[in-house]
């Protein structure tokens, strides 16, 4: 089989390209935005409840505003100390945020002053730079051994330096004097920690000391489950939070995290069950909600998800991200006029237009409105569709005759992009040779090889190019010259050597051609075809008939069921034959390899 294949045209296209795969990656970005969002809201691991998802970056925000807080008595300072001061403020008012913090990690060396070592902790934290902070922090806590704030901005930067245990000594201490802690930042900060595991076992026993001294904080169980779940322990986590979730009345969040432990343990059923009793006693909970409808889409359950998606844009119509799922849902149950009102929506908001422009575009070329596709394609000028609405957009202008004008449009895309180059000219190739425009493609192709001559891409789609006009020479040549520039090319040698077989009687040169591509890629379906099929011409009918049922087990596509037929044919079981070509036929009613097959060993059997 000739490993050479040709993208599927937009006629024949299901949503694109991969709907699926990509409504599943817009689903898990929601879901990780959603679950990060409330983390950026606090500025301390305080203030926690057991509802309140876990806290990533808990300190910034109090940092961000380092230069309103906590204003400094300039009274008590020397004129010297006090000119250091007003310098240092006036480089942090002009932007020049390092060489403020330098100053200032100065001044709190040489003064001591609290509102100045305070002032730099603040600055340091605001920079993300954890090593003065927690310079900053001790200074302070020296100075000020019972404040919380200073415990507190400690500990989150503790966390963020990995020193995980003395995090734990300042949030117990806390938590001693009656502090609301949320434990959770340590858990957050170690999942994307590695070194993280080699502390887990001595961490998890500091909280489970830390839960017998504090059983009814729902953040330090909470915590102990999500370090259980990163030891590798999910049905001891999973205990721990479906207790949580019964004594809170079936709080949504901890819910949440039941149902991803459930997921975790293969208890796909268990864990929809429980989306669904909680959605009842929340309904206007977003994240619940969301993520039964993603649970719903991983079953497969593509209209049930979109009613849930449904709900979640009437609860907030602004949602855009939630807009754009729904629309992918409505393409996926082919619900075109629901897909299109929601992209419509997307554009007249001016949101994800790319996205937008390019799925409408879709839509019209499946409803046979090609100017309409057309014009939504051509709007698409980034993004995760870029190439693929350019691809349609180009298959859409030759089919109307419009080439040069498309022409024209991918040359000036290639000019302002030159990453492009490659990509784009073998698009277009491939296009025009689908669409039999040889004289176009030949004159494409040459140019481009004129200016990138090592270029395998081309070089490939050239002996595709070849193939069709049946000009074999320079077909061998270019394939030639891909085995030259890349030995290790398995393809290069199937192709070659399924074509040699194919179409001349070079038989012995195409077996070892073959056998070369056999022993760089031994499993792959097409070359083991391509192997019995020259096994075949050579008179090797045992051994090809052992290797095309191979093949046709790995891929029963109609090309190898051709072949397969051919052997059954010779070897005198034309029953087999018979039956292999019918089966082919069911689900490719005009293979031409099947039918031209069927033709030539038994006249009139194939009508």
């Amino acid at each position: 089989m000739n490993q050479v294949t040709r993208p599927g045209s937009l006629q024949h296209a299901s949503p694109p390209p991969a709907v699926r795969r990509l409504l599943a990656g817009v689903l898990v970005s929601l879901w990780l935005a959603g679950c990060a969002t409330p983390a950026s809201e606090s500025a301390a691991p305080g203030s926690a409840t057991a509802g309140t998802p876990a806290p990533a970056a808990a300190d910034q925000a109090a940092a961000d505003n380092a230069a309103a807080d906590e204003p400094i008595e300039y009274g008590q300072f020397s004129e010297e100390v006090l000119t250091r001061t007003i310098m240092a403020e006036l480089a942090m008012q002009r932007g020049q945020n390092q060489e403020a913090l330098d100053a200032y990690v100065a001044l709190a060396h040489d003064t001591g002053n609290l509102s100045i070592i305070q002032r730099a902790m603040r600055l340091a934290t605001f920079l993300r730079n954890s090593r003065v902070a927690l310079e900053m922090g001790e200074l302070w806590l020296a100075r000020e051994p019972d404040s919380s704030d200073a415990r507190q901005m400690l500990a989150v930067q503790l966390v963020f330096t990995g020193r995980y245990r003395e995090a734990m000594d300042q949030m117990s201490w806390l938590l001693d004097r009656g502090v609301d802690i949320d434990f959770r930042l340590i858990p957050a900060r170690s999942a994307n920690d590695d070194n993280a595991a080699l502390i887990l076992d001595a961490l998890i026993a500091d909280f489970e000391a830390l839960v017998q001294r504090h059983p009814d904080t729902p953040s330090l169980r909470l915590s102990l489950a999500m370090l259980l779940e990163q030891n590798q322990q999910p049905r001891e986590a999973y205990a721990l939070v479906a207790a949580l979730a019964r004594e809170s009345n079936d709080d949504a969040d901890i819910v949440l995290q039941e149902v991803r432990l459930l997921e975790a343990l293969g208890e796909d059923d268990k864990a929809r069950r429980r989306l669904e009793e909680a959605l009842k006693a929340s309904p206007q909970h977003r994240q619940l909600r969301f993520m039964y409808g993603r649970k719903l889409i991983t079953e497969q359950r593509y209209r049930d998800a979109k009613d849930q998606f449904t709900i979640l844009v009437e609860q907030d119509p602004r949602d855009f991200d939630m807009v754009y799922s729904l629309a992918l849902l409505s393409l996926e149950v082919n619900m075109f006029e629901d897909a299109r009102s929601y992209l419509q929506r997307l554009v007249v908001n001016g949101q994800k237009l790319d996205d937008a422009h390019y799925y409408l575009g879709f839509i019209d070329a499946q409803e046979n409105k090609p100017d309409d596709a057309i014009a939504h394609f051509r709007q698409v000028k980034g993004g995760n569709n870029f190439q693929q609405a350019l691809r349609s957009l180009t298959e859409l202008m030759v089919k109307a005759g419009r080439y040069a004008e498309v022409q024209s449009h991918l040359q000036n895309i290639r000019f302002r992009n030159p990453d492009y180059n490659i990509p784009l000219l073998g698009m277009e190739a491939s296009i025009l040779i689908e669409q039999q425009q040889f004289a176009d493609a030949r004159k494409l192709l040459d140019s481009a090889i004129g200016a990138f001559p090592n270029n395998i891409q081309l070089l490939f789609q050239r002996s595709v190019l070849f193939q069709e006009l049946n000009e074999l020479a320079p077909m061998e040549a270019d394939l030639r010259k891909i085995i030259l520039l890349d030995p290790g090319n398995p393809v290069a040698y199937n192709s070659l050597g399924y074509t040699l077989a194919d179409r001349t009687e070079r038989y012995q040169e195409a077996y070892e051609l073959i056998r070369k591509a056999v022993e760089l890629a031994p499993n792959d379906p097409a070359i083991i075809d391509s192997l019995g099929w020259v096994q075949f011409k050579l008179g090797m009918y045992d051994e090809a008939r052992r290797n095309l049922e191979r093949a046709y087990e790995l891929f029963p596509d109609p090309e190898v069921a051709a072949h397969l037929g051919e052997v059954y044919w010779v070897q005198g079981d034309r029953a087999a034959a018979n039956r292999i070509w019918r089966d082919a036929l069911e689900v490719q009613p005009d293979s031409e390899f099947v039918l031209n097959a069927m033709e030539r060993l038994n006249p009139g059997a194939s009508r």
